[in-house]
């Protein structure tokens, strides 16, 4: 009898044990709920929607999608999207930060700036083109007495 009343004593800490440790929604607070939408408030303070609005949004729509996964009880899918939005949210902010220091411009994201172009990348049409093309084909087959013949012409030109 004192046996069973020891590991009766033993179930309610082994089990607060296992969940504390990240299983079902217990991980999901910890994880998305307060980590990931902090560092979505932390970027959205530091002016990431207008100095990298690409990682910004992508982490907010990463944070919505944790937490509509989490009301279907995908915990697993839902933490992943809830690390991906704490990522993409930390890099929104040190980039907006980097901006309104001036520490970064267009060319530190490898955005070509006009004059880097390559010749005709900017949207105005140069030189003609042209090519043209025949194609002949015929055919027969021998008992049957069917006869054939196709013939096609192409012409495609950008001249005057």
């Amino acid at each position: 009898m004192l046996r069973t009343t020891r590991f009766v004593k033993l179930i309610p800490i082994v089990v607060a044990a296992a969940c504390t440790a990240g299983c079902g929604p217990f991980g999901y607070l910890k994880k998305v709920a307060k980590e990931s939408t902090r560092a979505v408030a932390d970027a959205e303070a530091a002016g990431a929607e207008e100095n990298a609005p690409y990682e910004y949004w992508g982490s907010v729509t990463y944070l919505e999608q944790s937490k509509i996964l989490m009301g279907y009880s995908e915990y697993e899918r839902s933490f992943d999207y809830g690390e991906r939005a704490k990522q993409l949210a930390e890099e929104a902010k040190k980039k907006a930060e980097m901006r309104r220091k001036g520490q970064m411009d267009q060319r530190a994201e490898g955005v070509a700036t006009p004059d880097e172009l390559p010749a005709g990348a900017d949207g105005k049409a140069s030189g003609d083109a042209k090519a043209s093309g025949d194609a002949k084909a015929s055919g027969s087959t021998g008992a049957g007495g069917a006869k054939g013949e196709v013939k096609a012409g192409v012409s495609v030109g950008g001249g005057k």
